[in-house]
């Protein structure tokens, strides 16, 4: 089954009204009691994400430009912005708000991206909320086009949310597009799910 999500066009992100991506699959280790979603949409020159996570044990602890924020409690959107093309973004986030950045290919090949203002270029914004946490964030056309030229806002993309923790107390994994390896691995191209811009 191919997992679809359209991200409407909007002036100002409305989450009470978009459309939930639920992270309901969750492979390789037995249910966790967490529960996880996303939502995406678009005003032409940024993309705009916001990710949502049920887990009381929040493990946040993670701060340095270049820590592995996936052991922290953390919510993930990858991102393939041109159909056909093999590269991807990965933006993983802790509840602090520091950020791992990677962009390239296949795992060997990707290369971590050191953002010099990520307040300034993605607008994160962290929060508790009932039970949990949520990330809201945006990434402009601008910056995507560095790495892409051809990219717009329109058409189709692929893409894949995640929550994980590899260090929490009850370390999960879950995923919106299913994944299809017998090991943990979010960087499977080929286990994305298609993002479509209205």
């Amino acid at each position: 089954m191919a997992y679809t999500y359209t991200a409407a066009r909007t002036e100002a992100p409305d989450w009470t009204r978009i459309d939930r991506a639920e992270l309901a699959h969750q492979k390789w280790l037995t249910p966790c009691g967490i529960a996880a979603w996303a939502q995406v949409c678009h005003d032409g020159e940024r993309l705009f994400v916001r990710m949502e996570a049920k887990e009381t044990d929040i493990r946040a602890t993670l701060t340095g430009p270049l820590d592995q924020v996936c052991n922290d409690s953390c919510l993930e959107f990858f991102f393939a912005p041109l159909p056909g093309d093999a590269r991807y973004f990965n933006f993983e986030w802790n509840r602090l708000g520091n950020v791992y950045v990677g962009f390239g290919a296949a795992r060997k090949t990707r290369v971590r991206q050191i953002v010099k203002d990520v307040q300034a270029l993605f607008a994160p914004r962290c929060e508790d909320i009932p039970g949990g946490w949520a990330v809201t964030f945006s990434i402009p056309k601008s910056f995507i086009r560095m790495y892409m030229p051809d990219f717009d806002l329109a058409g189709e993309s692929a893409c894949n949310f995640y929550k994980c923790g590899d260090m929490t107390k009850t370390p999960h994994y879950l995923a919106w597009s299913p994944l299809t390896s017998d090991t943990p691995d979010y960087h499977r191209r080929q286990d994305f799910g298609t993002l479509i811009f209205a």
